[in-house]
């Protein structure tokens, strides 16, 4: 299950530490991962420890140079306990984005208030809005490609993320998990590298304006994305 987006095990300034003490920090929580995947606290721990380094700076101006991106930043987009009305969501016709994002999200006994504030050790305005983004939509990523919220789902999404972002957590994920799980899950390793390519392939998913598509069928902002209009059954299912 999702947690609070700042977890308080995080130091208040992630990049006044050591790169010693970032991977010492780092596998220690990626050992609690594989200990239990469901922890999606130390996930958020991992990622923020492992993605502070020294290709922060080229995903960030990747992220701004797309016009799209930076219009969500200058028009502070949400997707919070602010700016989604859950019930509303739920009430709109199945099939459209708002719908299973909203069926996604009490499936897991969430609400939109877990993605309220920032990120936590992070003091770059432009850097804790995006990383602040992706959490936010993650569970659209989920909506539209079709990967589930199990174990071997989530390992599926972070290749795809790490097609799409290029942030080194997501590839050492992909690894850990496979390396943990593709003996209980054969098809796993297919369901990475068809869900990489995918993510390859598609538009630019952190840059798009999710808030503006609720109403909008699901098959056709998965065209919109470059993604396949009716998922592939996963072979890890």
């Amino acid at each position: 299950m999702q947690t609070a987006t700042s977890p308080s095990d995080l130091p208040e300034d992630l990049a006044a530490l050591s790169p010693v003490e970032r991977w010492t920090r780092a596998l220690a929580a990626l050992r609690k991962i594989v200990a239990n995947p469901d922890d999606t606290g130390q996930v958020l721990v991992f990622t923020s420890l492992i993605n502070t380094g020294r290709s922060t700076g080229a995903r960030l101006e990747r992220f701004f140079a797309d016009p799209d991106a930076r219009k969500l930043y200058d028009e502070h987009r949400a997707i919070d306990s602010r700016t989604v009305d859950l019930d509303a969501l739920a009430a709109l016709p199945e099939g459209t984005l708002g719908h299973a994002y909203a069926t996604v999200l009490r499936s897991r006994g969430l609400t939109p208030e877990v993605f309220d504030g920032p990120p936590k050790g992070v003091s770059d305005p432009r850097l804790s809005y995006v990383i602040q983004r992706m959490r936010q939509t993650h569970d659209l990523w989920h909506v539209v490609t079709g990967c589930q919220t199990d174990p071997a789902g989530e390992i599926a999404l972070q290749a795809f993320t790490f097609a799409q972002v290029r942030a080194p957590g997501n590839a050492i994920l992909v690894a850990a998990g496979v390396l943990r799980g593709v003996r209980q899950k054969p098809g796993l390793v297919r369901d990475v590298i068809a869900l990489y390519r995918a993510g390859a392939r598609a538009r630019r998913l952190p840059s798009f304006a999710w808030e503006d598509h609720w109403a909008t069928p699901l098959t056709e902002v998965r065209a919109m994305l470059g993604l396949p209009v009716e998922p592939p059954a996963r072979a890890a299912a």
